[in-house]
């Protein structure tokens, strides 16, 4: 009796895909939107098939994540047994085994509208299959559960059955609005299928980072463009850092098609015929036709460009660029002297500041430094002034002929100013900088306030030989304690370094510590036998402590190894 019963339930629950009478009469359209889909790997063979379903006119589809894993390329065959190729991936989740995708539809695409809202439990659903019959295909049953899945969608449990060549399949109301991507059971459930929300699927899109994350790499079927155009650029930048000079020229020509208006598409493009011209042309005489390209694209860009010297500061940094890395070029168009042309003539249009930073650079190249330091001074007192002009006119100052280094100092000064109070690594090869200039000053207290500066933007992350040098600065500035604390810093990080204790037992000389100032030295020389400059330094500790018989013992082995002062301590002290 119980058996009976249990066969009534699913009986009234699951309708099978015979009982066509009972179709809803949006169904027959219906069905135009769900297809089958192919994916295909790197030598042509098919990877997986399964369901799919436009959720847009214009072409837009979704299916599972897993049938695209290691695909080359994907297409989807309609209800009129009609191919079309899907043309890129516009978002994918591996987790929940979803991925939204564009195929290349010559029209209108039939689809099928999403839910705006989740769909209640206990109503009555329509798992719609592929047909390319007259009729619709499908099952129905309740919903027997609904879960949250990510705020506002949900995940939903159905009394319906479900075989492999049904997954992906859509799920539908009695309205005909598709709820759900159907999944199976994980334990293997064969009369109840799950379902996927819809409009979460529909609502995948890829951000700029994505594009480097494992869930995209592992498709290797082109990818969408982030609807909002900074994210874009982004991830136009971070694509072609990965691919070879052909695929890239394919990526940046998409990126063109989808955003005509943009320059930065044709600026990229322009880098790429003049940089990648090699790479990309099939002679050497092809090559020139790449670099005209290349100027034809920057004509192009500035055209939506609301600066009227963009093309020529474009033009100059380009004929720059190329002909700073290739002197072979001969093509009097493509030299230093025609990117000044250009940027002169761009500065007449707008005297503008990244204009002369360019300038300087060409200058600062040149060996015409006085003239560079104006230039990266003209962009310092404007408004877009940075951490980089000002450290520039700092390197531009110091090659000067009679440069002063108090002016240096305050250029970097501003060049560590204007990192902010996020200093990061930029500011920390700034302060370096400096520290070696305050030295040459004997600015000692200067020079140790800013090697904890370092140490501080470093997050401590340093080198044993960072503990020497500030030691030495330290030593200079008479902090013998702070100066012993570093070097013992130094040798705990490199305990084979002669040159440490040496430097350990100079400190403690310095304090009239000469035992402990011999113990250093003889760690020294067990680990360097021919360290004449430590047996001076014995020596020394010999005769402060009047022992003269060993004192010279020591300074005549400091001369036997070539110490050039242990001579004069000889005559002094061993006569």
């Amino acid at each position: 009796m119980r058996r009976i019963l249990h066969l009534i339930l699913i009986s009234c629950l699951c309708f099978s895909a015979t009982a066509q009478k009972n179709a809803p009469k949006w169904m027959d359209k219906a069905k135009r939107a769900v297809f089958t889909i192919t994916t295909y790997g790197k030598d042509g063979n098919k990877l997986a098939t399964s369901t799919g379903f436009f959720i847009s006119e214009t072409g837009e589809a979704v299916s599972a994540y897993d049938i695209f894993k290691g695909a080359e390329k994907a297409t989807i065959t309609d209800f009129e047994g009609k191919t079309f190729p899907v043309k890129n991936i516009q978002g994918a989740d591996e987790l929940y085994d979803a991925v939204k995708f564009q195929v290349e539809v010559p029209k209108k695409a039939a689809f099928l509208p999403i839910a705006a809202d989740p769909v209640a439990n206990g109503t009555n659903a329509y798992l719609l299959l592929y047909s390319t019959g007259k009729n619709a295909t499908f099952k129905s049953g309740a919903i027997t559960e609904v879960s949250k899945l990510k705020d506002p969608y949900k995940y939903y449990k159905m009394a319906i059955s479900l075989e492999e060549n049904e997954l992906n399949a859509p799920l539908l109301t009695p309205e005909g609005e598709v709820f759900g991507l159907a999944q199976a059971d994980a334990g293997g459930k064969k009369d109840i299928c799950y379902g996927l929300s819809a409009g979460y699927a529909g609502s995948l899109s890829i951000g700029s980072a994505d594009y480097l994350s494992s869930a995209y790499r592992n498709i290797n079927i082109p990818k969408g463009w982030p609807k909002e155009l900074d994210q874009a650029t982004v991830a136009l930048y971070l694509i072609s850092g990965t691919q070879d000079a052909k695929a890239r020229l394919e990526t940046v020509n998409d990126f063109i098609a989808t955003f005509p208006d943009v320059p930065d598409g044709y600026l990229n493009r322009s880098d790429l015929y003049a940089y990648n011209r090699a790479a990309l042309a099939n002679s050497t005489a092809e090559q020139a036709t790449y670099l005209q390209k290349a100027l034809d694209d920057i004509k192009t860009a500035s055209k939506y460009s609301d600066k009227k010297g963009d093309f020529w500061y474009n033009r100059a940094k380009l004929i720059y660029g190329v002909a700073s890395a290739d002197s072979t070029l001969t093509d009097p168009a493509w030299t230093t002297e025609a990117a000044m042309e250009a940027l002169d003539k761009a500065i007449e249009e707008d005297n503008l500041p990244a204009y002369h930073q360019l300038r300087a650079d060409i200058l600062f190249n040149k060996g015409e430094f006085q003239q560079a330091f104006d230039e990266y001074m003209i962009v310092n007192n404007s408004d877009v002034a940075s951490a980089s002009s000002y450290y520039l006119a700092a390197k531009a100052k110091e090659r000067v002929t009679g440069f002063n280094i108090g002016d240096v100092i305050d250029l970097l000064d501003k060049a560590i100013e204007k990192c902010g109070t996020n200093m990061n690594a930029e500011a920390a090869a700034y302060v370096l900088e400096r520290i070696d200039w305050r030295l040459r000053l004997a600015q000692y207290t200067e020079a140790i306030a800013d090697y904890d500066l370092y140490y501080t933007l470093v997050g401590g992350q340093v080198l044993p030989n960072f503990f020497f040098l500030r030691e030495q600065a330290k030593f200079r500035a008479g902090d013998l304690e702070g100066a012993l604390k570093d070097i013992q810093a130094a040798i705990q990080g490199s305990p084979d370094t002669p040159d440490y204790y040496a430097e350990e037992a100079s400190i403690y000389v310095r304090q009239q510590k000469y035992e402990d100032a011999l113990k250093s030295i003889e760690k020294a020389i067990a680990i360097a036998p021919d360290f004449g400059a430590c047996y001076r330094l014995r020596g020394v500790c010999y005769v402060r402590l009047e022992k003269k018989a060993e004192a010279c013992e020591a300074f005549n082995k400091a001369k036997e190894l070539g110490d050039p002062l242990a001579e004069k301590l000889i005559k002094e002290h061993c006569k």
